[in-house]
């Protein structure tokens, strides 16, 4: 179980990261959409297949509720590169170590 100094963090950071995860995935539809090669119909298939995934993705990081879960999820945002080091710093020291040595 979690402090509850992690947690309130941690509840704050969840919002961040999930807030950069769309915008990844909203970025990667903007660059399929304004490519003048692909057709209209290739441009609605590669955004829907990037949201597909976007979806997938988003559940598999952010879909828990729970202190059980924190460090699942904080492992699972820093491997996919959705955690600063200043966010990770906000941490206690044995919830940095974890998050640090389990990407």
């Amino acid at each position: 179980m979690i402090s509850e100094a992690d947690w309130k963090h941690f509840k704050r950071v969840k919002a961040e990261a999930l807030d950069k995860c769309c915008k990844q995935v909203l970025d990667d539809v903007r660059e399929g959409i304004d490519d003048p090669e692909l057709s209209n119909h290739a441009k609605y298939l590669y955004m829907y297949k990037l949201i597909e995934n976007g979806d997938k993705r988003i559940a598999t990081i952010f879909n828990y509720n729970s202190r059980s879960k924190v460090q699942l999820q904080l492992a699972l945002m820093k491997s996919d590169g959705l955690l600063s080091s200043k966010q990770i710093s906000g941490f206690s020291d044995e919830l940095q170590n974890f998050i640090n040595n389990h990407d």
